[in-house]
């Protein structure tokens, strides 16, 4: 059950008859853009995608959509992994000779960085950018280098959710409730420069660290650890494990005439088909 994978590629039923997920296919995403697009009448329009799975079938998708609304796309370039300076220049060109001042994007985030670093050097504004739900919302762009260009980008966002009792529960965990937990400690560590080993050894620069209690206060300070505010892919792990813990439960309790499949049978609970 996956709460982050949105390829349509996985909606098929006869390739994938076990994958599930907590988040829309990109189809969905998609039809959302181009509605968008409708929206403001921005009939003529660039793309760019990534080179992998999420962004080839998102582009073929959007190639799609555009033609049946009677739109079209001016250009359609690749976003490579690699780094070298001169496919992201041969991009950027693209984007500013292109009449298109509308630009859609589907790409990881880690991407995407590489090419505003180039729109940032090359002083390129002016252009409507549609963001995909992988960057729309990564703060990594709402710096005050990033503005400029990024300001006024429309984007699809991974919908938020709450999680009840979540922040407490963050609040009030202590490395002595859970000693086994190394990652725990280390968090520890850092969050409030100290450490649980004693001796001469561990330094901070030239300074000794001072000792973990493991009852120091979270509540007093102030990370992404404790804030709550944007849970989106965290919202969606949250429904895909008490969607599995409901089915599982309903597989247990069912009874024989009264079960969801044909004349009222249930699942084989040792030999559950994918499909059920």
């Amino acid at each position: 059950v996956s709460h982050y994978a949105t390829c349509s590629c996985l909606s098929d039923r006869k390739k994938y008859p076990s994958f599930f997920r907590t988040i829309p296919s990109d189809a969905f995403q998609v039809r959302a853009m181009v509605q968008i697009l409708k929206h403001f009448g921005w009939t003529w329009v660039g793309l760019l995608y990534s080179d992998d799975d999420y962004g080839i079938y998102a582009a073929q998708s959007f190639h799609q959509e555009m033609q049946l609304s009677g739109y079209c796309v001016a250009f359609s370039e690749i976003l490579p992994y690699d780094t070298n300076p001169r496919n992201i220049q041969h991009i950027t060109g693209v984007i500013q000779a292109s009449t298109a001042r509308v630009v859609v994007v589907f790409s990881p985030s880690s991407l995407v960085i590489s090419l505003m670093e180039e729109v940032v050097l090359q002083n390129m504004t002016g252009r409507q950018w549609i963001a995909s739900e992988s960057w729309a919302t990564s703060p990594v762009f709402h710096t005050p280098r990033f503005l400029p260009f990024l300001g006024g980008t429309l984007g699809i966002a991974i919908r938020r959710g709450e999680i009840e009792g979540l922040h407490d529960f963050l609040l009030h965990l202590r490395p002595s409730g859970d000693p086994r937990n190394n990652m725990l400690k280390i968090f520890w560590e850092n969050m409030f420069g100290c450490s649980f080993e004693t001796g001469d050894k561990e330094t901070d620069g030239e300074q000794v660290k001072r000792l973990c209690t493991g009852q120091e206060n979270l509540s007093t300070t102030s990370t992404p650890y404790t804030d709550v505010s944007e849970l989106r892919a965290a919202y969606n792990v949250y429904k895909a494990v008490y969607a599995l813990a409901h089915a599982l439960h309903d597989l247990m309790q069912c009874e024989e005439g009264r079960g969801p499949f044909i004349e009222n049978k249930c699942a084989n609970i040792t030999n559950l088909k994918p499909w059920q």
